[in-house]
């Protein structure tokens, strides 16, 4: 994964050298939600609709015109809500919160001039995480580190319109790999994926 960062920050910093290439920053919001398959555990962790209003930031580059490569660097605050029985005290909905470095590379096609479709990969390395799922779930798993992946892999698919000097993008993006490192007790299946919207506002600095 650290492969991946330094090859997306080389491939940024070499676009600058293209005449048919920009560079430039992007920021906005992203809703989350985390979706749990618990095996035997569902009827005490299940998972909850709500969605996780965050922020996401970062640099984009391009290189292409009709058809274009887009790296990207983002900073995305990502997560959602976890139903969990703690027994005597009823249901609990917690409140999952986590921060990713989220690591795009997406193909890009622009149908018109002003309008554009892309998709792709995403490697993302986590870079924090609240302790309030791993503390609602102490009276079942059997870790004792972090509760989410450090690196996963995932997708973006989206669309964009430009609109007066600005970029606006609107994103699907979802797991392709676990985010969950929780082991159980006799139990032989827990995963948790994350999928959401992302809607940004970028602009070309070079």
């Amino acid at each position: 994964m650290k492969k991946a960062i330094i090859l997306t920050a080389f491939t940024l910093i070499s676009l600058m050298g293209y005449s048919q290439s920009g560079l430039g920053v992007k920021g906005g919001v992203s809703l989350t939600n985390i979706s749990t398959d618990a095996g035997s555990l569902r009827g005490n962790i299940q998972e909850s609709l709500d969605t996780k209003t965050g922020f996401v930031f970062g640099a984009w580059g391009r290189l292409g015109d009709k058809v274009y490569l887009q790296p990207e660097l983002l900073v995305a605050t990502k997560g959602g809500k976890v139903e969990v029985n703690s027994g005597s005290g009823g249901p609990e909905l917690v409140d999952v919160k986590y921060t990713n470095l989220d690591i795009p590379v997406l193909v890009g096609f622009k149908p018109l001039k002003f309008l554009r479709v892309m998709g792709g990969p995403v490697a993302s390395v986590k870079l924090s995480e609240d302790k309030k799922l791993k503390e609602a779930l102490a009276d079942y798993t059997t870790n004792t580190g972090d509760a989410f992946a450090n690196s996963t892999w995932g997708y973006q698919l989206g669309v964009g319109v430009k609109l007066l000097g600005l970029e606006i993008d609107l994103r699907r993006e979802g797991s392709l790999s676990d985010i969950s490192v929780l082991n159980f007790q006799n139990e032989d299946k827990f995963s948790q994926r994350s999928a959401g919207w992302q809607l940004t506002l970028a602009f070309k600095i070079i």
